[in-house]
């Protein structure tokens, strides 16, 4: 039988090993090493109960110190537990805040681009700004020298000096050279005196400028000085004419006469009834249509004269109206009479012309043996075979001549 003192630390040992099993439930395995040590403090106890007397109480209390020194064993390896998972939580918050530190660097270096990117649009739209902002004053400098239209100026044209106003420069629609020297858009060179300097030919330049006043041009109507007349036509395109040039051409300069008739019968009577006398030609070279020739008569008739583009397989078919004139026909003018187109025609080659008369009064005289083909300053021209309703074809018949002008 165990004595009291047994029993005390036998009760000891109980008290500790359930202390050691009492330990954190989420450390387990500081748990079972307390047990452990318990465990161990009761054997101890127990063999110093067995032992008897006094031996025996002296190896109870070694087994209660074991105990306690268990109780004491267990309470350091919670204590090491509860370390080591503070350590493991501060790890964890280590790696979030660096990867938080990462994230934030990623989009400061993003904003830093975004922010260099915006200086740079903005540099260039300063930029942009800057070169508006140097054409409008340029613009603004160039306006300011713009005259106004009643106001004189001096033109020295190749050493001849020539006084007018604004607006009679400004008398000619773009792309005339004065419209645009006088618009704003150009910087305009004045010499000390205030003229500006046209480096032409001064004698033609006073027709050019009663031109530009009056709109018609200024040379007699049975003029003969053609050379005059083409000098006058390159200042004319120089200067952007197309009025000018377009009246100059209304002269018969470098005009030839293609004669179709060979004889032109009198003592015939051809007789208008109604209808149109019409020839179809062709040309294998440029040139101009400046007139028609006309047939004599014993009475008088009037003539009205269209010119015509139609189809080169089928010439019924009308492409386009290109002109035409008009003229009265007497007695007077002989066996052929010539009527000036109001403007010249161009004819060019791989096309198909169809020329038109009708004519009203009384009969005329008729063209015989007209020749198909015409050769006149070097070109070719070609009569084709076409029956009219008034009976002209390209054998005889009416027009037997025609008047063109050579493009080369």
């Amino acid at each position: 039988m165990l004595d009291d003192a047994g029993k005390r630390a036998r009760s000891d040992a109980a008290e500790a090993a359930g202390a050691g099993a009492a330990g954190a439930p989420g450390d387990a395995v500081m748990a079972d090493a307390g047990g452990a040590s318990t465990s161990a403090g009761a054997a101890g106890a127990g063999a110093g109960a067995g032992a008897g007397g006094g031996a025996g109480g002296s190896a109870g209390a070694g087994g209660a110190a074991g105990g306690a020194a268990g109780s004491v064993n267990a309470a350091a390896w919670r204590s090491k537990g509860e370390a080591s998972g503070q350590g493991d939580a501060l790890g964890l918050s280590l790696t979030a805040f660096k990867a938080g530190v990462g994230n934030l660097q990623g989009l400061l270096e993003g904003l830093v681009g975004a922010a260099s990117a915006e200086r740079e649009s903005l540099a260039r739209e300063r930029a942009a700004l800057g070169a508006e902002r140097r054409a409008l004053e340029s613009e603004r400098s160039r306006v300011a020298q713009v005259l106004c239209d009643s106001e004189q100026l001096t033109l020295n044209v190749g050493g001849q000096r020539f006084t007018t106003t604004v607006s009679t420069l400004r008398n000619s629609p773009a792309p005339s050279l004065f419209n645009a020297m006088f618009s704003g858009r150009h910087e305009l060179q004045r010499a000390q005196d205030g003229s500006i300097f046209i480096d032409r030919d001064g004698r033609h330049f006073a027709d050019v400028l009663n031109f530009l006043r009056t709109r018609q041009l200024a040379y007699p109507p049975d003029g003969t000085d053609y050379k005059y007349l083409l000098e006058l036509r390159a200042e004319a395109e120089f200067y952007g004419l197309s009025g000018l040039t377009a009246a100059i051409d209304r002269f018969p300069w470098s005009r030839i006469r293609a004669a179709r008739a060979a004889c032109i019968e009198e003592d015939a009577h051809w007789v208008y009834e109604g209808g149109s006398d019409e020839i179809v030609v062709r040309v294998d070279g440029p040139c101009q249509l400046l007139g028609i020739g006309l047939c004599g008569t014993h009475g008088g008739y009037t003539a009205e004269v269209q010119v015509y583009a139609v189809d080169n397989d089928d010439f019924e078919k009308t492409l386009a109206t290109l002109g035409g004139g008009t003229r009265t026909v007497t007695r007077a003018d002989g066996p052929e009479a010539r009527l000036d187109l109001y403007d010249p025609i161009p004819l060019l080659p791989g096309s198909t012309y169809l020329l038109s008369l009708l004519a009203k009064g009384s009969d005329s005289f008729v063209g015989e043996d007209c020749l198909p083909v015409l050769v006149a300053g070097g070109v070719r021209i070609s009569v084709l075979c076409w029956e009219s309703a008034n009976g002209t074809n390209e054998l005889r018949g009416q027009m037997p001549a025609l008047y063109i002008r050579p493009s080369n």
